[in-house]
């Protein structure tokens, strides 16, 4: 602490020997920030939780659970805070099964420890027993059981709770992926959009009314408290509601100068209050959608909807967002339903909460609803693509300043427009993942993880050496949650980095059948905990989503070579974009056997044992893949990949790519090749 102060101390000091006033008040915010920051890290670094521990815990959830499929069956996961049994820590939750609570309620069980899955939480917990739930009371509780019962269980009726309330559950997975694809499952997330949306409409009525701008604030900030109540005070509702009723509310009163002003304060001060929100997309999406609508408050709810769309695009694009013609298109003709619905959905709550009958509001409201899923399942227009990498986003952010640069007149459709031209800009940041991926090779050094998608389903073979770089691989896919983790052998360079995939849900897990080396089978057991571990044979088979797993080794234990190497775990998947086979670090004398008994022949080969100059020269001629992937270290000391295996494969057709010179690899659906770089 004595640092600090003298920090300060120093900070003023020179403000005041030079005479420069904004210096000295720009020094002492920076010293400001540190300090809070630093005591936030601090609070979370003394409440982490030891990795594999059991502790028998009480968590309340602040987030509603999420509902997943998995090989293993149903899971799910949760946001949520330790209320009894260990620190007052935030964590990520998750579980086997089906969801057993909501929101707000409190789950007991005894439960096992991982890494902190996102910045700001101390760690991550997986229940290993079906948790004694406490209900939440109140009413946020109280309101949201009679959403659900005045909504209906249509997909249009879970969607006009999901846009009062804020969730996504409910919604049929064919409705899921249409508001997804489309760009439309914002609509469903409480953000500072909602409620700016909410306090313009209050607004705007008001002034239709004649009431008085100060009356209308006041009422404003009521019709926000109702909302927060209704939603539940979770960190996102919250911070929300506080940019939003400062920021407009200072519009209303002193015009949108004010309200600018004060939204920058209001930022400021939830960052010294939560530093970790300097990390949140959606607290910059809410400071972005909030300065857009403060910036035409005074002209209508659809030019002012429009005006958050722009000016939250520079940073959806920013993170790889993806924008295109279907997605504009879509967002341009929900505005103004989006602003409609809330209130539609509210007013339903309203009247079955006070005379016990909503029907006719929500009945309106889940007819606005079904024509929100019309537009969300629409494909007419193209696939497009434009500007990838930095040009993009600054090209989005020009066109969004010269667009609140110009005079107010005719925004309406200058506004329209300008969200088309953005529109044709997708994918960007440093243009990774290509969007249409299938399988990934990770540049995890000397060692071996891949994933692969299709569908909605997510396979994980190997995990590497280091938790960080398979956890960095996974985080730039988008991956949040592992339907299958396959890990071919307990060789370091293959389990190694097991937390970095266990920092996010893991459904069910394949494993070889040699437990050796024994130090690292016992380090893997710790992380299994509840989820499902199964030793499949030859000719087990299983499915993900629409990929089709075939086991094809080992049929028995080799006591040859490595040990673990020739009884690795091997798969051929097959999915409708081609077929693929993972074979682990066999070695020749495994590679034999397997050609023996069977017919391996692929799109796209997991080289075995990263490239070795012991090979059974037979088995790329027999596979014959188009693509030859090889998981390496540069400079390693094995002398990998040998010049004579990448020979064999080139020479049998296949073009072969290795993470050392390419970084992260990735095959696409067309069967393309694109590399990320190594850095």
């Amino acid at each position: 602490m004595a640092g600090i102060w003298l920090a300060v101390v120093g900070a003023v000091a020179i403000g005041v020997a030079l005479r420069r006033w904004w210096s000295m008040a720009c020094s002492g915010a920076l010293v400001c920030g540190a300090v809070v920051g630093g005591l936030h890290a601090a609070e979370v670094a003394g409440t982490t939780l030891p990795d594999a521990g059991v502790y028998e815990l009480a968590v309340e959830l602040s987030s509603s659970p999420r509902p997943h499929e998995g090989a293993g069956g149903p899971w799910w996961s949760a946001e949520g805070q330790i209320a009894a049994g260990g620190p007052r820590a935030r964590v990520s939750l998750t579980g086997a099964g089906e969801p057993p609570a909501a929101m707000g309620d409190t789950l007991s069980a005894r439960m096992v420890a991982g890494p902190a899955l996102g910045r700001g939480r101390s760690g991550s917990l997986r229940l290993l027993e079906r948790p004694r739930v406490t209900s939440a009371e109140g009413p946020t509780a109280t309101a949201r059981a009679l959403m659900r019962q005045v909504s209906g269980s249509s997909d249009a009726g879970w969607l006009l709770s999901g846009i009062t309330v804020g969730s996504d559950q409910g919604l049929s997975a064919e409705a899921a992926e249409d508001m997804r694809s489309s760009g439309l499952t914002h609509l469903t997330a409480v953000s500072g959009a909602n409620c700016a949306i909410l306090l313009v409409l209050v607004h705007w009525i008001g002034g239709w009314l004649r009431i008085p701008r100060t009356p209308r604030a006041l009422l404003a900030v009521i019709v926000l408290v109702g909302f927060v109540m209704v939603v539940g005070p979770q960190a996102s509702v919250l911070r929300a509601s506080v940019m939003a009723a400062l920021s407009l509310g200072a519009g209303l009163v002193g015009g949108r100068r004010s309200a600018a002003h004060v939204l920058q304060m209001s930022a400021v001060l939830l960052l010294l209050v939560d530093p970790w929100l300097a990390y949140s997309v959606g607290f910059m999406l809410s400071i972005a959608a909030t300065a857009g609508l403060i910036a035409l408050i005074d002209r209508g709810p659809v030019a002012a909807t429009l005006a958050a769309q722009i000016a939250t695009f520079p940073i959806l694009l920013a993170v790889g967002g993806e924008v295109g013609p279907r997605t504009v298109a879509a967002n341009v003709l929900v505005a103004p339903l989006a602003a409609v619905v809330p209130v539609l959905g509210l007013s339903a709550l309203s009247a079955q909460w006070l005379l016990g009958w909503g029907a006719i509001p929500a009945a309106i409201g889940r007819g606005v609803c079904t024509v929100i899923l019309h537009v969300a399942s629409w494909d007419a227009l193209p696939d497009l693509s434009w500007l990838p990498g930095w040009r993009g986003v600054l090209m989005a952010t020009l066109v969004t300043t010269v667009v609140f640069g110009l005079g107010r007149r005719h925004l309406v459709i200058v506004s329209a427009v300008m969200v088309a031209v953005i529109g044709s800009t997708v994918r960007l940041a440093d243009g990774w993942p290509p969007r249409d991926w299938w399988i990934v090779a990770c540049d995890v050094g000397q060692g071996d993880a891949f994933v692969m998608r299709s569908g909605d389903g997510i396979v994980v073979v190997d995990a590497g050496p280091e938790p960080e770089d398979v956890e960095g691989c996974l985080d730039r896919l988008g991956v949040d949650h592992v339907d299958l983790l396959v890990l071919s052998h307990f060789h370091a360079d293959h389990v190694g980095g097991l937390p970095g995939v266990f920092s996010r849900p893991v459904g069910q897990v394949w494993i070889s059948p040699c437990h050796e080396p024994a130090e690292q089978y016992a380090d893997a057991q710790r992380w299994f905990g509840r989820v499902p571990v199964s030793t499949p044979g030859p000719g087990v088979t299983a499915t993900v989503s629409d990929m089709y797993l075939n086991v094809v080794w080992p049929e028995r234990i080799i006591r040859a070579g490595s040990v673990p190497n020739n009884a690795s775990l091997s798969v051929v998947f097959s999915s409708p974009h081609g077929s693929a086979a993972f074979l682990g670090d066999v070695e020749p004398e495994a590679q034999t056997a397997i050609l023996a008994s069977n017919n391996i022949d692929v799109d796209v080969v997991k080289v075995p044992h990263h490239g070795s100059a012991q090979f059974d020269p037979r088995l790329p001629v027999a596979i014959s893949a188009r693509v030859a992937l090889v998981g390496v270290g540069e400079g390693n000391t094995f002398g990998h990949p040998a010049p004579e295996a990448v020979s064999a494969w080139q020479q049998s057709g296949s073009s072969v790519y290795t993470t050392a010179q390419n970084g992260d690899i990735a095959v696409t659906v067309e069967q393309e090749v694109t590399v990320r770089g190594t850095s």
